[in-house]
């Protein structure tokens, strides 16, 4: 990870750490659940590619949809969609090292679905008999675990981006998946608003602004959604 992203976490968002009266404010136990739901999302730098190419848009042609949690249970399963520039698949996590544990276990799945050999002799170890709720507990008890237990997010996104406002594709670059970083502050536990960066090399985009605010809350979905050339499910 760069620097950028210490810097990133080191300096912003660090209010509300005590109250006037010098005591630990008390603050109640983060849920990732309320991250669940649908988001509207501002993006400057997308809305102006989209006004570079005269594209008629609107706030609701920019999403972020999150889902559920990866089956480590260290990330959360999401889409970020920029109409016209970037649909991507996305990855958050509570940590750098959780984020690069769970894409490294993403990318180490092959096409047909099976496991690595590694994550083969984890589930041969694992208990068999555990229920369906039980292994769901387990899951939110391990992103806890795992997390800054408060709603900060590194993320991965995992997509093919278009530069329409190139006019040959000498001039817009490779074509094809790329994946990126960027990070998310959510404003506090419910989750209703979030600000954060991303990047793009294909864009050019480094550290552009994103900001978003939830429609819709949910409950835990199992959408389909793939991740990298290969289209693996996760």
């Amino acid at each position: 990870m760069d620097d950028w992203q210490d810097a990133a976490f080191s300096s912003r968002h660090m209010h509300n750490r005590n109250n006037r009266s010098g005591k630990a404010k008390h603050r109640s136990a983060f849920d990732v659940r309320k991250t669940f739901g649908s988001y509207a999302v501002k993006c400057p730098a997308w809305q102006k590619l989209l006004n570079a190419t005269d594209s008629a848009h609107s706030e609701q042609d920019a999403t972020l949809e999150l889902y559920r949690l990866t089956e480590n249970g260290e990330g959360v399963v999401g889409e970020l969609s920029l109409h016209s520039v970037l649909h991507a698949s996305v990855i958050l996590a509570g940590s750098r090292d959780s984020l690069r544990k769970t894409v490294s276990e993403l990318e180490s799945v092959d096409v047909d679905g099976d496991a690595a050999e590694d994550d083969e002799n984890d589930q041969e170890d694992g208990d068999d008999n555990a229920d369906e709720e039980e292994s769901e507990r387990d899951r939110f008890e391990t992103f806890e675990k795992n997390s800054f237990r408060s709603p900060k997010f590194w993320f991965r996104w995992s997509g093919a981006p278009t530069d329409n406002t190139q006019k040959t594709p000498e001039e817009a670059g490779p074509t094809g998946t790329e994946t990126e970083l960027g990070y998310m502050v959510f404003s506090g536990n419910d989750c209703r608003k979030f600000k954060g960066t991303i990047n793009c090399t294909r864009l050019k985009w480094k550290n552009v602004a994103l900001t978003g605010h939830k429609i819709v809350s949910r409950s835990e979905s199992d959408a389909q959604v793939t991740w990298g050339e290969d289209g693996v499910e996760i």
